[in-house]
């Protein structure tokens, strides 16, 4: 790890920014030695990363040079920021370097008259030369010469080329029997009770992999009127767990009204709607004051709950207590470590894996993109036998070795040499002896990556895009050539997945991560190797407060932690807050990460809690900027070098101050388009490095100039009705990069429509286009109009002279299709070989449509479809022909509403889920 550390203060030390400052200070000399004594330190700690490192005397020798290291960009981003705070800028592009080094030193001088303790960089550059000499000499004196030598060693094994990615369940191989044990005991018709099932196990068996089986198996879905799933962990919050159920059986976010009411309020929500019965807030303040279903008996639902990792007994015995009983069957299963974590449950407790099954698990994970029906390869069967024998049948471990060996080559010496070198001689620890020889064997940047996944809370999804971003923004990511920065990270991400060191939660229909999860005990495997590098401290509560005063990123755990930040952190630069309020951060000057998503649209962002962090990279908050607009502009202002601003779950955020679009640094801005967009950057702006924009308006500016964004690849952008479309596809005619297009506006022409036409055609993805008032002239579908590797496309209020489906059909990556206009045809159908790649189709507010037909062939991988308020809409004929199909979703479709029986149990009797709503 220190190497890395190093080396990204040489890379820091060679950018041409801090050169400019460093040189203004005048410690340029000071920074050339700086730069050849780091360059002789890393060629030794190369070794470091290589081999286990066992000797204590090593162990403080890699210390110290860690925390010099550190030392050294606490000086180079106090010297930033200094120049920043001075002249208002990283650097003045239209004066010479030698102007600047006077002005900045006539002003410096003054300022150190004024104050003394003002820190003065060369003296604290010479200290630091000092002590890289001293460390140096050490080196010699004590011996490191080559670190990690002797019984501590591990080798570095030839490293396999990628493959592509596998299966991403963790657990890809049995339990068969158990999933029919499991859904046996679901089903089971005469038992009409509410039942709990618990299954009990130790961490890594494949407790949460058995139970994603069960809950989505086919037979299941048909069974339930409602599946509910909700990881509880040892971090829980009553009432987001309450939440979570609530949102899971009404189908929609809870408004925010609701978590005022309290734990009492929910609990008795979960109570009422699980029984049928509508029950609000007003309700609950007035419980006599009317009666919400006069006349009507409630009709109970049948449901399956999941409470996935229960460590506790009162978590239980809250929730248990609310849960309805109409003996109709309802199920309740819980996954724990703990056996009598819950009262009068029937115990399922969980098996090890076989001999059989665990040979099939290793295999499958260490040779992905084999094909292993005719049996494993002669050569490594042996050995694979041995190391099924180390793991002792417990899935993860087999998962996490499988991981490790398919970056090895497949040959009986790479196999062999890994069994020896590893340490099975503590009965017991096999598992763990697994994880760190997986850990150790990772390149140093994905080290830094894996020790990341620390900073998130237990059992959390973390959104893959995010993630990315905040790699970039910490400065993990390497520069590739013809590779953007993003693109690198998740290309580090699959390897980790591949290893299975991390769990996919969800893919989009492009088969990219969207979420990922990472498992308990590997997620402990990350905090301890945090700790051990100082990398990271999580404040789980309060009691955690002096282990932070010294930190360089803090993840925070809980609410009301703003005495964390009651005291200035020179070392802090990252701060990631899983829970509200955010702290008051204004004197930690030189934090570069910044992550408070959790207010919601009603709590009052106090912006003058940022006054002053100019060096920000990463900037993502969530509330309310209403009355504190002035605040608000004097934050964004302030910014000089972020990367990157999310403030998509910030509102009232209106126009971002102009200052913002003069950062040559800016990567993605992502706005909050459900409630308004901002004004775009002005005609004068250069942009190179901007790729996202997203939920901007159009500016009358650019009737005269247009911005500058040659490297845009996603754009999500509202013309305003004064403004010419003409202009507009000037816009689109520079942007070559683009694979995301959100595009809104009045009376969207044809010429627009016709994509063909833009230089970003053979490379776009998604395309969403809207007309917000639609034109008088009806559009005329025609082949080739749309981007012919289009994997996801949305019309809204688009309006089609004739159908348009025999033109989208065509489209063959087409995976998901959105259609929702006012005005569409009254019948549209899908003929014979349309839709070959179509996963998921969706039907929204079509109220002219009465009649779609479905030809044999038709859509073929089908899985998903929609219809909502499609009032006219008569039974859609050719549904039995999409035998793929696995999810209906019928809503406000009164037509239909007379032949649901007819539809579930005749024409989608295949069909494992079908919802109806009226």
């Amino acid at each position: 790890m220190a190497e890395g550390i190093v080396s990204f203060i040489l890379d820091k030390l060679s950018n041409a920014v801090v050169k400019e400052v460093l040189l203004i200070h005048g410690v340029g000399e000071q920074v050339e030695k700086l730069s050849d004594e780091l360059s002789w330190i890393k060629t030794f700690l190369k070794d470091a990363d290589m081999k286990q490192i066992v000797n204590e005397m090593e162990k403080l020798w890699v210390k110290k040079v860690r925390d010099v290291a550190y030392d050294i960009e606490d000086a180079i981003d106090n010297a930033l920021l200094l120049n920043v705070s001075e002249t208002g800028n990283p650097s003045k592009e239209h004066q010479t370097v030698s102007s600047q080094i006077f002005e900045f030193a006539k002003t410096l001088l003054g300022k150190r008259k004024r104050d003394p303790a003002l820190p003065n960089l060369a003296v604290e550059m010479n200290k630091i030369l000092a002590r890289i000499h001293e460390i140096n000499e050490n080196r010699v004196k004590y011996g490191i010469n080559t670190l990690g030598e002797g019984s501590g060693e591990r080798l570095r094994l030839p490293i396999r080329p990628p493959v592509l990615h596998q299966i991403d369940d963790p657990d890809v191989v049995g339990f068969d029997s158990d999933r029919e044990n499991v859904v046996n005991q679901l089903l089971d018709t005469s038992n009409k009770r509410r039942t709990v099932i618990s299954i009990v196990g130790p961490g890594g068996l494949g407790k949460t992999t058995l139970v994603r089986k069960v809950y989505n198996s086919e037979d299941v879905k048909r069974q339930f009127d409602v599946r509910i799933w909700v990881v509880i962990s040892q971090e829980f919050s009553l009432m987001d767990i309450l939440r979570k159920i609530i949102e899971q059986v009404e189908g929609k976010p809870l408004p925010q009204n609701n978590l005022e009411g309290g734990e009492e309020y929910l609990l008795t929500k979960v109570y009422k709607i699980l029984n049928g019965e509508k029950y609000t807030v007003e309700d609950y303040l007035c419980p006599n004051s009317h009666d919400s279903q006069p006349g009507k008996k409630p009709q109970p639902k049948k449901y399956l709950l999941v409470l996935d990792d229960i460590w506790k007994r009162d978590i239980w015995t809250k929730i248990g207590e609310v849960l309805p009983d109409a003996k109709i069957g309802s199920r309740v299963i819980v996954t724990t470590r703990i056996q009598n974590v819950v009262d009068n449950a029937e115990l399922y407790k969980l098996s090890y894996l076989t001999e059989e099954v665990s040979l099939e698990l290793l295999f499958k994970k260490a040779l992905p993109n084999q094909d292993l029906i005719e049996g494993y390869p002669d050569e490594l069967n042996e050995v694979g036998k041995q190391f099924v024998k180390k793991c002792g049948g417990l899935p993860l471990a087999l998962s996490v070795l499988g991981g490790l060996l398919s970056k090895k080559n497949p040959n009986y010496i790479s196999w062999s040499n890994m069994l020896q070198t590893m340490n099975w001689s503590i009965e017991g620890r096999e598992c763990t002896e697994i994880m760190e020889t997986s850990y150790d064997d990772l390149p140093l940047v994905l080290k830094t990556c894996f020790m990341y996944f620390a900073a998130f809370p237990e059992d959390y999804e973390i959104e893959a895009r995010r993630l990315f971003l905040l790699w970039v923004a910490e400065g993990f990511i390497p520069t590739e050539e013809s590779r953007t920065l993003e693109n690198t990270a998740e290309s580090f991400l699959e390897d980790l997945v591949q290893r299975s060191l991390v769990q996919v939660l969800k893919r989009s229909h492009d088969d990219s991560i969207t979420s990922c999860r990472i498992h308990d005990l590997l997620r402990e495997l990350a905090i301890k190797k945090a700790k051990e590098d100082n990398f990271l401290t999580i404040c789980s509560n309060p009691d955690n407060r002096e282990s932070s005063a010294k930190a360089r990123r803090v993840a925070v755990h809980y609410s009301g932690c703003d005495e964390l930040m009651k005291h200035a952190n020179p070392n802090l630069r990252s701060l990631l807050c899983f829970k509200k309020p955010m702290p008051n951060c204004s004197r930690q000057r030189l934090l570069k990460v910044l992550s408070g998503m959790q207010g919601s649209s009603r709590d009052l962002v106090d912006f003058e809690c940022f006054h002053g962090l100019h060096q920000l990279r990463y900037c993502e908050l969530g509330g309310n900027v209403s009355s504190n607009r002035r605040s608000f502009e004097s934050f964004i202002s302030s910014l000089k070098f972020v990367e990157t601003l999310d403030f998509f779950r910030l509102n009232d955020h209106g126009d971002l101050p102009d200052d913002i679009w003069n950062v040559k640094t800016l990567r993605h801005v992502m706005l909050n388009y459900l409630k308004e967009y901002t004004a775009a950057p002005s005609s004068s702006n250069d942009l190179r490095n901007l790729q996202t924009l997203r939920a901007v308006k159009s500016r009358e500016s650019w009737n005269a100039q247009l911005p500058k964004l040659p490297n845009l690849r996603d754009l999500h952008i509202k013309v305003e009705s004064s403004f010419s479309w003409d202009v507009m596809a000037k816009l689109l005619d520079t942007l070559n990069h683009l694979t995301h297009l959100v595009l809104c506006g009045c009376q969207v022409p044809q010429t627009i429509v016709e994509m063909q036409r833009f230089p970003f055609y053979q490379y776009l993805q998604y395309l969403y286009l809207r007309d917000l008032s639609p034109s008088p002239n009806k559009l005329s579908p025609e082949v080739g109009m749309f981007p012919i590797h289009i994997t996801e496309l949305t019309l809204q209020g688009i309006q089609f002279k004739e159908d348009p489906l025999p033109v989208l059909e065509k489209l063959r990556s087409l995976r998901v299709l959105w259609l929702w206009s006012e005005q569409v045809n009254r019948k549209m159908s899908c003929s014979d070989g349309g839709f070959q790649q179509l996963h998921q189709l969706n039907f929204l507010r079509l109220p002219n449509l009465e009649e779609w037909e479905i030809e044999a062939g038709a859509m073929p991988i089908l899985k998903e479809v929609k219809l909502w308020d499609c009032k006219k809409l008569r039974v859609p004929l050719g549904l039995q022909y999409l035998s793929n199909l696995k999810e209906l979703e019928v809503d406000a479709c009164s037509e239909l509403k007379e032949h649901e029986d007819e539809i579930r149990n005749n024409i989608c009797k295949h069909v494992p889920h079908i919802s109806w709503r009226y």
